[in-house]
């Protein structure tokens, strides 16, 4: 506090707000001059829910009984017991559209395909995170879910690289 009005005092408040407004349009032109610096990490993003979600998805195709058996077990004290079989087939179809939409949208940032895959496959990881994350709760698995807030955590900062993407490009 004492840091902030030492601020203040030395500069009027519309120097602080010019310095403010001097930086920020500093920084997006600097973002602006080198795209690379938001494509990179969001690329990284794109790839790394792909590799989760379709590999998530494939092995419950691959696997069906064996991930029936356990997802039965995990909730079989829960309000889900008698619709597991339903949901891990919605959770395995929701996994590989969310892992396809990552990878189209790797290939949109190279290729334009359409405006809002980026935007698409990060809405689709966010629902399929929280399904996740609803079912980790409900099944008092409480390591699981903090896991899953770790990615969920991940695809919030990729929706924040990608509202940058979308400032500097119209900045």
């Amino acid at each position: 506090m004492i840091f902030i009005n030492t601020l203040l005092i030395a500069f009027e408040e519309s120097n602080v707000n010019s310095y403010i407004d001097t930086y920020f349009y500093k920084s997006m032109e600097q973002l602006a001059s080198y795209p690379p610096l938001l494509l990179f990490p969001l690329l990284c993003i794109y790839i790394f829910f792909f590799i989760l979600f379709f590999q998530s998805g494939l092995d419950k195709v691959f696997n069906w009984q064996s991930e029936l058996k356990w997802i039965k077990s995990h909730f079989n004290k829960t309000i889900f017991k008698s619709f597991v079989p339903t949901l891990l087939c919605s959770l395995m179809l929701l996994e590989i559209i969310t892992g396809l939409m990552c990878i189209f949208s790797v290939v949109h940032l190279f290729f334009p395909i359409y405006d809002y895959f980026p935007f698409l496959a990060l809405f689709f990881s966010s629902c399929t995170l929280l399904c996740l994350f609803l079912g980790q709760r409900i099944a008092k698995d409480y390591q699981g879910a903090i896991s899953i807030a770790v990615y969920f955590g991940i695809n919030l900062g990729g929706l924040f690289i990608l509202f940058l993407c979308d400032l500097v490009i119209n900045f």
